[in-house]
């Protein structure tokens, strides 16, 4: 009994050096960890409270349930992805340039959070429509590609009939190049984060950027 009370408060000393946020965040990060070792059906929120070093219900303050908490992992990726790609879009550079940049940022993200892109690929909570036509409900990170591949489209005076064709094309490519890039078990006699926009530009960076000036 003394030492169940003592892993209690220990647990209780725990959960009180996060700040309300903190902890969710933690928790969050948390799951996602267990994802990528067990998948979504060996994560538990009881398994989340233990990574963190705090009590089973824990929680249960910032989720009602497990697919509450994968609702909010895919809305914790989601809200820092949509803070970094508008970071590398400008008024000033041609279309082009615009998804060029935007492709290497999303790769680039999930490069420093290779966590991340296994729930994105895998979750049954993740769910992208692939289409030209616009759709408020549609994966954030995709409308922003969906606006700059449409408007590189008409750029390059592409045939409209072909453009779903192409911006399929695009998105996987930069899918691939991301899936390839964040694989322990891949390697690659280059830099990946040096070389990112010539394998975008297949090798054609520099001669790009003179022709979209």
């Amino acid at each position: 009994m003394p030492e169940f009370e003592e892993i209690s408060e220990k647990m209780r000393m725990q959960e009180k050096k996060y700040h309300h946020g903190d902890l969710r965040n933690a928790l969050i990060e948390a799951g996602i960890e267990l994802i990528n070792e067990y998948g979504e059906s060996g994560m538990s929120l009881r398994k989340v409270a233990a990574k963190c070093g705090v009590s089973a219900a824990a929680p249960y303050a910032h989720f009602q349930n497990k697919e509450e908490m994968l609702g909010a992992i895919q809305d914790h990726i989601t809200e820092q992805m949509m803070e970094e790609l508008p970071k590398v879009l400008s008024d000033e550079k041609s279309a082009l340039d615009n998804m060029l940049a935007l492709g290497e940022a999303y790769i680039q993200f999930f490069m420093n959070h290779p966590t991340y892109f296994k729930f994105f690929c895998f979750s049954s909570h993740m769910s992208i429509n692939l289409t030209k036509e616009a759709d408020a409900d549609a994966y954030p990170p995709y409308l922003e590609f969906r606006k700059y591949a449409l408007a590189c489209l008409r750029e390059m005076g592409c045939d409209e009939k072909k453009d779903l064709y192409c911006m399929v094309n695009m998105w996987a490519t930069v899918q691939g190049i991301a899936l390839l890039a964040t694989q322990p078990n891949v390697t690659y006699a280059g830099n990946w984060k040096d070389d990112l926009m010539l394998i975008l530009t297949n090798g054609r960076s520099d001669e790009t950027d003179n022709n979209t000036r």
